[in-house]
Formats: structure tokens, sequence, C-alpha cells
């Protein structure tokens, strides 16, 4: 698919990424919604279109944008900017003195340096008369992003400044001689020859691919050729097969090599893209001051990360998950609608994200299995089907909204947008790298008419702060070790876009 698809459509995807190839959104990692508009109610569209992105959230919605023209073009850019903060703390990881020192893990907490994003949406449609409506939008669908510590200064690994300390060295170790930390203990208490410690230390923190710093980037990008339909003057359906586009890269998870099937593909291999398909349905009936609206999008099935077929499940299988959703409208008076919309993400469709990280017992039995050269103490290796993930579940989003038209230049709007954290504390460590906990956000916005062809639309919204806490706590062989890590972010964004309508 790859080879067909990458000649035709790498332009067009592109243009709607390039100016924001690392991007983060806010229900999970979906944007709340899409155009200035629908985000100015927080995303709530189902039962209400108001411009030639409404496709990206119900098809159609479409027979109701092209009031004051036959054809409209909207374009618009978002200034995002998500603060996020990542700590692992392994100061509870501690081994007495082996004849090297005593060996201790330690806290490292870091702020990302990736915070402001300017994200693109492009729309374009046309009523072709006889009740038959058409588009095509582009749109961020969202992502993942964090770059934890500085690459000049050469800091802030989270997960090595760590886990580093104590995994300690082997009695002939190039780095520190003399055993200490697991390595030593594996050597002096097990039995376990330095020689054969040594090449295997290599591959954990002594590997060059955990500096100088650490982070992940997905963007993905949604292109949504629309054909809808009215019924009648009060039900209308839509279609859009879904094109996405996908890139993503890894950098400093060298510490994670070891725990892989394919260590080579786990990191450090520059950005990998990927493309894919899937469909958009959607209906929306009208009843006296009511509006209602349905919409379900399929699973967009994509191509494999080949160059990360290490580090996701299903070696690099990363599809983006089916939605499916409805809303009401009820026109208030000539002025005022009030809308809400209730959204589903099948995030369990993908394994890579539903499948759960590592418990305190299969990490630390992990390090020994890598520290050993036993991978079969690794329980789920990373890029295997059963491969250890973000552990997300599938989440439901609420939205709120108001839309008030106060003359003929100004319209407000106003929302709220409510989804819970898509994974449960226990998965906080790997959501280190992608920490998708805001759960409450409020949007504002306006519409100001230039004239009776064109328009300017701006909104802003917060992300109000949410963090997750966990720590694991080993049992077993493994009773007396824990470690903790946890998640915070908050976030604020503007938007701003122009329409011409022709």
């Amino acid at each position: 698919m790859k080879r067909i698809l990458k000649h035709t459509l790498t332009s067009a995807a592109l243009a709607a990424v390039v100016a924001s190839p690392l991007a983060h959104a806010t229900n999970g990692y979906f944007k709340i919604g899409y155009g200035s508009k629908n985000r100015g109610l927080a995303g709530t569209g189902m039962a209400f279109g108001q411009d030639t992105l409404a496709p990206a959230v119900n098809p159609a919605t479409l027979t109701g944008v092209f009031v004051g023209g036959d054809n409209r073009v909207d374009f618009g850019v978002e200034l995002f900017k998500p603060q996020r903060k990542g700590v692992v703390d392994a100061s509870s990881l501690a081994i007495p003195d082996l004849g090297a020192g005593p060996r201790q893990g330690q806290l490292s907490n870091e702020n990302s340096r990736s915070s402001t994003f300017l994200i693109p949406s492009f729309g374009i449609g046309s009523d072709l008369g006889n009740n038959f409506y058409i588009a095509v939008s582009a749109v961020a669908n969202g992502g993942l992003n964090t770059r934890y510590g500085d690459a000049d200064a050469g800091n802030g690994n989270i997960y090595t400044d760590a886990f580093a300390p104590v995994i300690g060295d082997s009695s002939t170790s190039a780095f520190q001689p003399g055993p200490s930390g697991f390595a030593g203990f594996l050597e002096v208490v097990q039995g376990v020859p330095a020689a054969a410690l040594d090449p295997n230390l290599a591959n954990l923190y002594l590997n060059p691919n955990t500096a100088p710093s650490l982070g992940v980037n997905l963007a993905q990008v949604l292109i949504s050729p629309t054909l809808a339909y009215k019924i009648n003057e009060n039900h209308s359906v839509g279609f859009a097969p879904v094109i996405g586009y996908q890139t993503f890269r890894a950098y400093g998870l060298g510490l994670f090599q070891a725990f892989s099937n394919d260590p080579a593909k786990v990191t450090n291999n520059g950005n990998d893209d990927a493309y894919g398909f899937g469909a958009r349905v959607g209906y929306q009936g009208t009843f006296g001051k009511f509006s209602v609206g349905a919409a379900a999008t399929s699973k967009i099935y994509m191509d494999e990360f080949d160059d990360y077929s290490g580090l996701f499940a299903e070696e690099g299988d990363f599809d983006v998950p089916a939605t499916y959703g409805a809303g009401i409208a009820f026109r208030a008076t000539p002025k005022i609608t009030l809308a809400a919309d209730i959204t589903r993400i099948l995030y369990s469709g993908v394994d890579s994200l539903s499948n759960n990280g590592p418990t305190a017992n299969e990490f630390f039995g992990g390090f020994i299995g890598a520290l050993v050269g036993d991978p079969s103490l690794v329980s789920n290796p990373l890029g295997s089907n059963n491969g250890w993930g973000f552990g997300w579940d599938d989440a439901w989003i609420y939205k709120v909204g108001v839309n008030y038209v106060h003359d003929n230049h100004w319209t407000l709007r106003a929302g709220f947008n409510y989804a819970e954290a898509p994974y449960d504390d226990d998965q906080a460590l790997f959501n280190v790298l992608a920490p998708a906990v805001v759960e409450k956000h409020v949007t504002a916005g306006f519409t100001y008419n230039v004239n009776s062809s064109s328009e300017v639309t701006m909104t802003y919204m917060h992300a109000f702060r949410n963090d997750v806490e966990h720590t694991y706590v080993g049992t077993g062989q493994f009773t007396g070790f824990s470690y903790t890590a946890k998640n915070d972010m908050y976030q604020n964004a503007i938007e701003v876009s122009y329409a011409f309508k022709f």
C-alpha cells in the first residue's frame, strides 16, 4: 500500500502537516474538535456543522454549511502550547555494597522541552445542486510528542537517569569495574560470570541510544473527500472515505532495546511514515427546533512503522482507532443554539495503544533477563503481538457548547469538553512518553463577518492541569523493590481561521 500511495498522496498530506510536524492532542491523542468554529464549541458538532471542516465530525452536516454562497473555503492555524512533565523515581531501588559501593536508583524529573506547535487545517466545498454537496477537508487528527532533556547539554533521559545507577556493573565492566547494583548481585550472589554480563550491560545503560535526550513524536493527518445528500428538507446523510497519513520517530529509548524482539527497530531510526484508509458515515435530522446527528468512523488501517517494528506491538502496527458518536442541537431562540455530543474512541482496537505496560515484577524480570541474556524472562517483548504498550482503554468524550449570533457581524461561542484520562494510574511508566492526562477543557471564541463573503474566526482553549501517579511495588523475589512514575500536563491553545464564500 505504501508504494502505491506514496507518490499520489504525499504532497497533499505533507501540505496539511508541514506546519505542525509535532503535535499532542487532548482527548487521548485526538484533538477535541476540527476547525475554529467546532473547537469554539469544545468539539460539539454531530448535529451542528458550521464550515467545510464539519465532515471531520459528521459528513451529513455539510448540507447546512453553504449559506451565502455555493462554494466555501476554510483555512486556519492553531498555536498549541501543551506543558508536560514526566517523573520516574527509582530512589527506592537499592543494592547494598558488594565490593564497589552501594547503588541506588535516582529521582528523575523533567519538563518536556517541546511546548509550542502550529497545527493547520483546511477545507473546501461546494453546493452541487440537486441536494448534493461535496467537500474535502484536511485536519491534523492529533498526535503524541515529548522531548525530555537538552541534546546540547546532554542530559534529561528520564528512564536512564532513574534506573541506570542501580543496574550496576560487573567486576570487569568497562564503565565502573567492580560488582555493584543488580549486575553485581547476579555475579556475586547468583554466580553469573562477568563475561556473560558485560555485553548485556553494554546493551542497557551503556547503549549510545540512551543519550543525549529522550522523546517521541507521532503526528496524524486525515484527509476526507466528502459527499453529502439532503434527502428532504429535514434529513441528510453523508459519506467520506478517509485517507490517513502519519509520521513517527523515537529517540533515547536505548534502555528498552533489550526488552524487544527486534532491538534494532526500537529507537533512533529517524522519521518513518505510514498511509492508510478508512471511512466515515453520518446522519443529520431536524425535528422542529431540534437537530440530531450521528456518525461513525471505521478504524483507519495504516501501514506498519517498519523502522519501529521492535517498539510497537504487531511489528510496528499503529492503526487510527475507530470512533462513533451522536449529538443534539436545540435552537432555543433565533440567536441561541445549544448543542451536546457524546463520542466513543475505541483505543482497544489498536494493540500498540491498548496492550498493558509492565507490572513491577515484569519490569524487574525484564531487567534480569536483559542482564543474563535470557529473552524468555521478558514477559511481553516489545514488537510482539502482545508486546508492552501504553495500556489505553476505550474513552467516552462529553461535549457541550453554546452558539450566540449577536448580530450580522458577530457570533460568540463557548464550550466544555470532558474526557477521562484513557489509562489507569498503573500505566504511568510508559506514558511518561505520552502523558495524555488532561480531562477538562473550556473553550471560547467568536466569528466576525467582514462582509457577506468573508469571515474571521478565533477560538481559545484551556485544558486544566491533571496528573497520574503510581508506585510499582515488587512481590515474591522482588519484594522490597519499588519505583514511582508520574505524568503531568496542562494546555493552552489559540486558533485563527479565515473563510471565503463565493
